[in-house]
Order: structure tokens, then sequence, then C-alpha cells
């Protein structure tokens, strides 16, 4: 059984992924962590405690993370999740109570107290797992992987021309956890098109199912769908977490590319995430002097196709 941290900014997409990690046999959450990202911190760490009361864990720590970015402002997007974060749905008042920690150092004690066996999950921007690894950086060799749904590697971004949200809402915390040498799997964008759209009959079911977190997915799905109709997508719908979910669960889903990363952290392409072929900056790739600049990228697993299919019978036996 694989123990999971989950990192999250609560979110239509983040409770959708949440939701089959809870659903799954082979997964422990040991942890939630909340940050800013689809809506303020105040409000990701109410819709955390509301996803874990519906699911009757409200035993597992939850910890409060960032307010803001590292070196950025502050940029949320509640034009796509609404202002509370799940699609304007009313919302009950959660009643559990937070780890006495900030997000940081409940990761830390978490990877500590379980050398070599905790997987983080972030699915939001990456501010808490890079504090984290300021704080702290040996978690970087004690840790068992970090699965990250962030990125545009080979393909446009969501958010400008060139960058994912959740990087471009924080490209310096992006670039440290990038550059940090841990095992990293990017479940960027170029598995987020229109090929792992999960279709409205499938959402139709999940949402009539009866699991305990279908009357939130069914409560916040109209606004989002609302937000997909401005691109002309009507008949299905976009969950770029739930790839990085599949991946925790079913990795042989994903073609994966071995790719030496770096993400911008200054000017008009902030927050892209930029490989680099040769692994150096310089054209000689046969030059084996070290730079100071070839520290800055690193080699990091990014998931580059899927097999639909197989993602879509996942999310149905799970959610349905």
């Amino acid at each position: 059984m694989k123990k999971v941290w989950v990192d999250t900014d609560p979110g239509v997409d983040d409770v959708v992924a949440i939701a089959m990690l809870f659903e799954s046999p082979d997964i422990e959450i040991v942890g939630l962590s909340t940050v800013f990202g689809n809506v303020t911190v105040d409000l990701t760490t109410k819709n955390a405690k509301i996803i874990l009361e519906a699911v009757g864990k409200k035993s597992i720590q939850l910890a409060r993370g960032a307010y803001f970015p590292l070196n950025v402002r502050l940029d949320t997007s509640p034009f796509v999740h609404g202002d509370n974060g799940l699609g304007n749905m009313p919302l009950p008042e959660p009643k559990m109570k937070e780890s006495p920690f900030l997000a940081p150092q409940a990761i830390i004690n978490a990877i500590l107290s379980n050398p070599n066996e905790i997987t983080l999950f972030p699915i939001g921007p990456l501010t808490n797992i890079a504090m984290a690894y300021l704080m702290e950086p040996k978690i970087a060799d004690l840790v068992k992987e970090v699965v990250i749904m962030g990125g545009a590697v080979h393909c446009p971004g969501n958010i400008t021309p060139t960058a994912e949200a959740n990087f471009f809402h924080d490209p310096h915390a992006a670039q440290t956890v990038i550059g940090a040498g841990w095992p990293i799997t990017l479940a960027s964008l170029d598995v987020c098109g229109q090929s792992s759209m999960i279709s409205n009959e499938i959402m139709n079911k999940v949402v009539a199912s009866g699991k305990p977190l279908s009357p939130y997915i069914g409560g916040a799905l109209p606004f989002y769908q609302a937000f997909l109709s401005n691109f002309g997508i009507y008949d299905k719908v976009d969950f770029p977490d739930t790839l990085a979910a599949a991946y925790l669960l079913e990795p042989d889903i994903f073609t994966i590319e071995r790719t030496h990363l770096f993400i911008e952290t200054e000017g008009s392409c902030l927050g892209q995430s930029i490989p680099v072929p040769a692994g150096k900056w310089y054209q000689d790739s046969k030059n084996k002097k070290p730079y100071k600049a070839d520290e800055t990228i690193s080699l990091v697993n990014v998931l580059v196709k899927e097999n639909s299919q197989q993602y879509f019978d996942l999310v149905e036996r799970l959610l349905t």
C-alpha cells in the first residue's frame, strides 16, 4: 500500500482526484495540506475539511499551508472553480480541527517519521513542498517519490500561452522543487488534452453513484462545465489532477519520457516548463565541464501520453 501525502488547493478536479485515492484499496492518505491556488488558502482549507469529513476521515492530519507564493503576487482562479472553489455550491461549515503544524513542517515530520515510504502528491502550486525542502533539505533523500500535477512540457499552457496554472502561480517554488534532487514524476498538460477528457456520460454515473464525495462533485460540476463551454467543450470535462491520481494508481496507463527540465522564473514566459534535450544550456553536449547554469536543470519523468480507455475505465471503476 502506498503512503501518500496530498498537498492540494480544492478545486473541482482536486475533489475528484482525492475521491479516487480514497476509493482505492492501494492508497493510504497519511496527511493532507492546503495551499492557495484555485482560491485562497482559507477557502481551500475549508474545502479540504469538508472533503475529509464527508469521507469520514477526520483523523487524518490536515495542515494549513501557504497564503502566498514565494516571489510573485497572489493569483487565484475563481473564474474556473467558483468563488468558493467548489462551483459556488452551498457548503456546510466543517468542524474538524487543523494540525498544530503548518504544512511545510507537517510534511517534514511525516517524511522523517516514515523514511523512504512517503509519496508526496502536490496537485496545486508547489509552495508548501518548496518550503519544506528549504527548511529541511534531507527530506529529498528520504521521500519515496514526488508525483506532481503541473507543467506544460511539449504543449501550450492553460493560463498563459507558455505556462500551466500551478507552475505559473508560484514559478520559484516549482523550480525549487524540480531542482531538489528527489524522484519526480510530472503529470503535465501533455496528458491533459482532448483525448483524456472524461465524458458527461461517465460523470453522470459518478454524480449518481452515492459515493461520499459525489454530492460535492455534482454540486461543483455545473460551474466548471460552464467554464469549459467558453472553449466549445460541452460533452466532456477536463480534470488534470485526476491524471496525476491515475498515475499513482496505475502507472502503466502512461508513456513516460525522461526529460531534463527547467522552470522559467522571469519575464513574459513566467512558469514555463522548458525541456533541455542535451541536459545542458550550451551547444556542446560532449563538453563535461560543469557550468553553474547546469545546476538549474533536473532530470524528471514526464507523462507524455495516456491510454485513454484504461484511464476512463479506472475512473469509472473507482467512482461509480
